[in-house]
């Protein structure tokens, strides 16, 4: 008498289920074969034959990940037999679904005080704008943009790298 798995097994490969399950293995520990770094910033999308889709936060992210292609290939075939992905396509997309940890948390009801030097380089780089009106509400976006900075916690210090 032959085992119930086994049974399953041969029916799993004739259905393509087994390659169905493999794929979907990817997007439930994608962050522990990637990494938590470049979990933070992509997430699987879909796969079409060989090749997975993979969504950045942008274009920049995109660019930094081919050099990391073959690398992040590697890691996800490493848990596959036969190999699972041949080829990676990033594109930009949300990449939203990220594990709470990952995000920010966003103080909605904290009042900030903008500090008065990045006050002065908002002015000082808006003054050139000669139209009244979009210089206003170019500072305004910008003034927003520090405050949304400052209640995530995040360094206005530029960092150089």
């Amino acid at each position: 008498m032959e085992k119930i798995k086994n049974i399953l097994l041969k029916i799993l490969k004739k259905t393509d289920l087994e390659r169905r399950l493999r794929e979907a293995m990817v997007f439930v520990h994608y962050e522990e074969m990637v990494g938590e770094k470049i979990a933070r910033v992509s997430k699987p999308v879909f796969f079409r034959g060989d090749t997975l889709f993979i969504g950045v936060e942008s274009p920049i992210w995109a660019h930094q990940l081919l050099f990391f292609k073959s690398d992040i290939i590697n890691r996800i075939n490493s848990r596959f037999s036969p190999p699972l992905v041949k080829d990676i396509r990033f594109q930009v997309c949300r990449v939203d679904g990220r594990p709470e940890s990952h995000k920010k948390d966003v103080k909605e009801d904290v009042e900030v005080k903008i500090p008065d030097k990045k006050k002065q380089m908002v002015y000082n780089i808006t003054s050139n704008i000669k139209d009244e009106k979009l210089r206003q509400k170019f500072t305004e976006l910008m003034l927003k943009d520090l405050e949304f900075k400052i209640k995530r916690g995040e360094s206005l210090v530029p960092s150089h790298r």
